[in-house]
């Protein structure tokens, strides 16, 4: 019989299959002493039946129905059970078994892997919470020379994440993102070699790096800086098409994404549908074009360069459109604070998206497992490999051939899910998984031409 078990001085009897593979099978290695006094005299006293659960096998639960044999001590009267190995001490499980436990615990949700387990989920919540304290407790991370922080909102929560932006990798998850927990963790990580912290907005932030890391460069991360300049102009349109009748309110409402979008990015089309506004509405125009040479700001080559043409904006903002919430004031104002901090972009080049992302990253996580909690969450993003490749992006020679091999675990590497984040196989061929397309049947991604795997021949023949 084919050795199904592949465990090692165990014999296969027979199998059954059902709902699960059962193997009955029996342990070879008979004991040389009495498991309770040490005597080496002692005889067979019937067998005993016992069940572990084995990691799955063609889709299916294992059940191991070992057959073991029992045993009576001559001198002390004690029985004891034939001692195996490859169990579990502590779990009615093989030891690879509790290791798939642990591998998947990061992964998938519990629920998913007690039934492919076929065991009750509290045994395997058990593993999954003592392995993520071995994770954590052996966690030591060391923050890197170019650091991003940000929060994010988990049920009802602010919790504060802070990455490598450089390796674009995470580092850690804090509770909350309350000033003294921030700076408690940064105070114990003082001596690591931080140089530049990319970050949003909030002066809680600045103040903690400020003290902890004195000699560091804070750069506020550029989008949500010319997120500011779309927001004003958005605003502004919304104000003034209040004073409009409905119908052309209406109209601006269904045309906002294209004064929203870049103008050089836009078709021949869309240029011309915007020309025909702007020309129509002279406010609107002067706020389009004040948000549009805000861009230009951050395609300057130099700081200095990128300063000037900063005062030069700061300088032609009309009156009128700087005096309130709803339009370019917010914008103007923030760089009587972080001017120099945004300006800092233009001599390090970094931003904080690979932070952001991150944060949605740990949502979809904390949705699939209807509300883990902070331990599990923090375990399930630090230790389950959400990196990307090392900034900036990674770059392909056009020239140096590439198997299809290497060109699919390139495509493994870079490509995620764009429904659940899950890191892509090359049995996906899309830009949404198997799993999302068989769920959602309207969703109809691109598809790209599959790979063999083991081609070995020139992806560029």
């Amino acid at each position: 019989m084919t050795d199904i078990l592949s465990l090692p001085n165990w014999t296969v009897l027979s199998t059954e299959e059902s709902e699960n593979l059962i193997i009955n099978a029996e342990y070879n290695i008979q004991p040389n002493t009495c498991l309770k006094c040490g005597s080496p005299s002692f005889y067979k006293h019937g067998p005993k039946s016992v069940t572990y659960r084995d990691s799955p096998v063609r889709g299916l639960p294992v059940v191991i129905n070992a057959i073991l044999k029992r045993y009576r001590c001559k001198d002390c009267g004690g029985t004891f059970i034939q001692p195996v190995t490859d169990i579990h001490p502590e779990m009615r499980m093989t030891v690879r078994c509790v290791r798939y436990i642990q591998s998947q615990c990061l992964k998938d949700t519990f629920t998913r892997i007690a039934e492919n387990i076929g065991c009750d989920e509290k045994s395997i919540r058990s593993i999954a919470h003592e392995y993520i304290n071995f994770l954590t407790t052996n966690y030591k991370p060391v923050l890197p020379e170019m650091v991003g922080i940000d929060e994010t909102k988990i049920d009802g929560e602010m919790r504060f994440i802070i990455t490598d932006i450089e390796k674009r990798k995470p580092i850690d998850m804090l509770v909350n993102r309350e000033k003294p927990t921030i700076s408690d963790y940064l105070w114990k990580h003082r001596d690591d070699p931080v140089e530049v912290v990319a970050m949003d907005m909030w002066t809680g932030y600045k103040s903690v790096v400020n003290a902890v890391y004195p000699n560091a460069v804070i750069v506020v991360d550029k989008f949500h800086v010319v997120r500011m300049a779309n927001k004003a102009m958005d605003d502004i349109r919304v104000s003034l098409s209040k004073e409009r009748v409905k119908a052309i309110g209406r109209d601006w409402m269904r045309r906002k994404s294209l004064l929203r979008m870049r103008y050089k990015k836009l078709d021949e089309k869309g240029k011309y549908n915007v020309d025909m506004w702007l020309e129509n509405e002279p406010d609107i125009a002067i706020a389009h074009g004040l948000k549009e040479l805000f861009y230009l700001i951050y395609e300057m080559p130099t700081r200095q360069e990128a300063e000037e043409l900063l005062d030069e904006w700061l300088a032609i903002v009309p009156p009128e459109m700087n005096k309130s919430k709803k339009d370019f004031k917010p914008l103007v104002t923030i760089f009587k604070e972080w001017r120099n901090e945004i300006l800092n972009y233009f001599d390090y080049r970094v931003t904080n998206g690979y932070t952001e992302a991150l944060n949605g990253v740990a949502k979809v996580i904390n949705r699939q497992g209807r509300g883990y909690n902070f331990e599990t969450l923090r375990a399930r993003l630090l230790f389950n490999k959400h990196h990307k490749p090392p900034y900036p992006h990674l770059r392909i020679d056009p020239d140096e051939e590439m198997t299809g091999k290497e060109f699919n675990d390139l495509l493994e590497s870079l490509i995620r899910c764009e429904c659940c984040l899950r890191l892509l196989t090359p049995f996906d061929y899309s830009v949404i998984c198997i799993t999302c397309t068989e769920r959602f049947p309207h969703l109809k991604p691109d598809r790209y031409p599959p790979l063999p795997i083991e081609d070995s021949t020139p992806y560029s023949e």
